[in-house]
């Protein structure tokens, strides 16, 4: 798993997956990440909550293979350190 993803990623089991991200504490951004998650094939739910950072995916893995959610985090984390630097950054798109 990629280094700047693992850092962030907290649990991780077969249709689960707990992230944390300084990032997420912005209410704006978190509902960027939430709609955008959740729009992928295979996620079920997306929670969030701003005060702690942590989004929590349940997914599908029957339909979204662990090398496509590794991929997947890695677009996010990218997305989110640029945020959190104050950079401008597009959201990436999974369909």
């Amino acid at each position: 798993m990629n280094l700047a993803l693992l850092r962030y990623v907290k649990s991780f089991s077969e249709g689960r997956v707990r992230i944390r991200h300084p990032a997420v504490h912005n209410a704006a951004t978190a509902e960027i990440v939430q709609k955008g998650i959740l729009a992928t094939k295979g996620v079920n739910s997306v929670e969030i909550n701003t005060l702690s950072g942590s989004i929590l995916i349940l997914y599908d893995a029957t339909l979204l293979a662990k090398n496509q959610l590794i991929e997947m985090g890695i677009a996010w984390a990218d997305y989110l350190d640029k945020v959190k630097a104050g950079k401008d950054a597009e959201p990436p798109h999974f369909a």
